[in-house]
C-alpha cells in the first residue's frame, strides 16, 4: 500500500484529496498549518522522516492573491520556501512530490491556451511566489509533478462560486469583470484526477496543466452560476477590469491547455458549465 503525506489537508482542495485518495485505499497521513508549518525545514524533515511516504501530494498555499501584496513574505514562506523545504526531505527520502501550482504564473497576455512550455513572467506576489516554488522543486533534485491548475471552487473553501451565491441573496446586482478569462474548476474533479495520476504514475519529471474543459470569463461564470443555482433574481453586470479597483493585477487569459495530460495520463476533466451543475447537485443548492 502506498503511503501517502496529504500536505494541505483542511484547504478547499486537500479536504477532497482526503476522500479521492482514500476512495483508492491508500495509507494517507494528513498534514496541516496546526501540525505542520511547512516554513519550517526542521520541522517538516522531522515529521515526513517518521511517516517515509512514498508520495508527497503539497496542495498546502498562501492563496490571498491581493493578500499577497501586503503579505508578500508570509506568500513566499508558504509558496516558495515552503516547497523548498518539502522539496528537501523529498530528495533525502526518496519521496515523489505532487505539488499543486497555478495559472497565475503566466501574464495572461497570449491570446490562444497557454502550454506546459510557455514562458512564464506573473504579474502578481502570488503569482511571483507559486513561481518560485515550481522553480524551488525543478532546481531541487527531487522527483516531481507540477500541476497547474486554475479558478478553484468547492464545498470546502472559499472561493468565487459561492461568493457570488451568497451577493445574489442580498444582492439585485452584481459587477463583474468581463475581460478576464480562465478555466473554473471543481476541486473534486481535480482530486479525483490526482489519484488518477498516482495510480498510472510514469515517474517522469513534468508539468501538465490540469482544469476542467472548456474556458469562459469571470461575467459568464456568474451568470451561469446564478442561473444554475436558480438565483435569476440577481442580475450580472459586466464591468472592465480596469472599473474594479484590486490591489494586484490578474492576467487577462490564462486559459490552459490540456492537451499533455490527456496524452500522457488519459486524463480529461468534464467541461467547466457539467462541473458547476455537478457542484451544485453535491450542496443541494445551499452554501453553508
Amino acid at each position: 500500500m502506498l503511503k501517502i503525506a496529504l500536505i494541505g489537508s483542511t484547504g478547499m482542495l486537500g479536504i477532497d484529496l482526503n476522500a479521492a485518495l482514500k476512495g483508492v485505499n491508500f495509507l494517507v497521513k494528513n498534514y496541516n498549518s496546526k501540525n505542520l508549518d511547512i516554513a519550517d525545514p526542521k520541522t517538516v524533515n522531522e515529521a515526513l522522516g517518521v511517516f517515509k511516504p512514498d508520495y508527497i501530494i503539497n496542495s498546502a498555499a498562501y492563496t490571498n492573491v491581493d493578500g499577497a501584496e501586503i503579505e508578500k513574505e508570509k506568500a513566499e514562506a508558504v509558496n516558495s520556501a515552503g516547497v523548498q523545504n518539502l522539496a528537501d526531505a523529498a530528495l533525502s527520502l526518496g519521496s515523489r512530490i505532487v505539488h499543486i501550482s497555478t495559472d497565475y504564473v503566466f501574464d495572461g497576455s497570449k491570446k490562444t491556451p497557454y502550454t506546459e512550455d510557455d514562458i512564464t513572467n506573473p504579474i502578481n506576489e502570488y503569482g511571483i511566489s507559486k513561481l518560485g516554488g515550481e522553480e524551488a522543486l525543478k532546481n531541487s533534485g527531487a522527483s516531481y509533478i507540477i500541476l497547474r491548475t486554475s479558478w478553484l471552487y468547492g464545498k470546502n473553501g472559499k472561493n468565487f462560486v459561492n461568493t457570488i451565491l451568497k451577493l445574489a441573496d442580498s444582492k439585485k446586482r452584481i459587477e463583474v469583470v468581463e475581460d478576464q478569462f480562465g478555466c473554473p474548476t471543481y476541486t473534486k474533479d481535480a482530486a479525483y484526477a490526482i489519484s488518477e495520476i498516482i495510480i498510472k504514475d510514469n515517474s517522469k519529471n513534468e508539468i501538465y496543466n490540469l482544469t476542467n474543459g472548456g474556458y469562459t470569463s469571470w461575467y459568464k461564470f456568474a451568470v451561469e452560476i446564478v442561473n444554475v443555482f436558480k438565483r435569476t433574481n440577481c442580475e450580472i453586470i459586466p464591468v472592465s477590469s480596469d472599473k474594479v479597483a484590486r490591489p494586484a493585477k490578474r492576467p487577462a487569459c490564462s486559459i490552459l491547455d490540456n492537451s499533455k495530460i490527456k496524452e500522457d495520463y488519459n486524463i480529461e476533466l468534464r467541461n467547466w458549465k457539467d462541473a458547476l451543475k455537478k457542484y451544485c447537485n453535491d450542496i443541494g443548492y445551499f452554501i453553508i
